[in-house]
């Protein structure tokens, strides 16, 4: 099954906390202190992000040192930093989400509310989960290159402060017009497709903010990544998309056109930028992602439907019609 009944209450959890994502930290301190002696946890080690490690190095040396748990309190970029450390080291996350997008939280139904999120440790499930990795980098969410990340790198850090993730949306429409590049994907089985687009996005999971499914058939623990060739050609092109993804029904495939495999390369003409659960990563024009099946375990609500989990070796690449 996907997900498991969970452990004994850990011992030595790790709070990995991000200043930056808190009006008042000390503040918010003392009100995440609070809710885990609530649900009957150890006082936790505590450390804090900083621009120099925004949390991947101190998780590592926190379960070399003993930590039977990582309580991540920020956004998708915290979340993705402790779980970089995390992947296939069987100690669970938990997310308590802080950020902008919480995009990860979002997908897996863990509650914003911090009792909530902190009574899975006490009692709910433990899901295992895939991540993706590219090179040195890996991601529980999306991945994107081209459009994506550049909206994403042109969102204004104040107006994301202010109005949260409709800054991204701001972005995007500056980014509208900026011109395609041509994308080779080649796949798990060796098929290769060539497509003139705006961009590709590699999804684990498939909602974005406010629930809107851009990829309605990615599962966080079926063995492969999603994929999406962005490839509207006009102002009009992407406002159906838009209205589309907002009536969550399926857009023309010319304008998005969907894949799975468990594994991807995709090569970019010219270089484009890329991006990781929100953290953009540089410019790239070869990149190579795979699955990692069920690499992360999250303290998350049990699967609704109940359907287990697929962790076995993946098919080939499969167009989504």
């Amino acid at each position: 099954m996907n997900d498991r009944p969970s452990p004994a209450l850990p011992r030595r959890p790790l709070v990995v906390f991000n200043p930056s994502k808190a009006a008042d930290p000390a503040s918010r301190k003392r009100e995440i202190l609070a809710a885990i002696e609530r649900a009957g946890l150890p006082e936790p080690r505590w450390l804090e992000t900083t621009t120099e490690d925004p949390g991947t190095t101190m998780t590592a040396a926190g379960v070399a040192d003993g930590a039977d748990a990582v309580l991540a309190c920020g956004g998708d970029g915290t979340v993705r930093a402790c779980l970089s450390a995390l992947a296939g080291t069987g100690v669970p996350l938990a997310i308590l989400a802080a950020g902008t997008g919480n995009l990860l939280a979002g997908n897996l139904d863990i509650p914003d509310d911090l009792d909530q999120a902190l009574s899975l440790v006490r009692d709910g499930a433990l899901r295992c989960i895939d991540t993706g990795s590219c090179g040195d980098e890996r991601f529980a969410v999306m991945g994107g290159l081209g459009f994506d990340a550049a909206m994403i790198e042109g969102a204004d850090e104040g107006l994301k402060t202010r109005i949260g993730w409709a800054a991204y949306i701001l972005s995007g429409f500056r980014n509208l017009r900026r011109p395609p590049a041509l994308y080779r994907l080649t796949f798990d089985d060796g098929t290769v497709v060539e497509r003139r687009a705006q961009g590709v996005l590699i999804g684990n999971v498939g909602r974005l903010e406010a629930g809107l499914p851009v990829l309605p058939d990615a599962r966080p623990d079926d063995g492969l990544i999603d994929v999406a060739v962005l490839a509207p050609t006009s102002l009009r092109d992407w406002a159906a998309l838009g209205a589309r993804i907002v009536a969550r029904r399926r857009p023309q495939r010319r304008v998005l056109e969907t894949f799975r495999t468990s594994r991807l390369r995709i090569e970019a003409t010219p270089a484009q930028p890329i991006e990781f659960d929100g953290d953009v990563c540089g410019t790239e024009h070869d990149v190579t992602v795979r699955v990692d099946p069920g690499a992360l375990h999250v303290y998350a609500p049990p699967v609704k439907d109940g359907a287990p989990a697929t962790l076995a070796s993946t098919p080939a690449a499969e167009a989504v019609r």
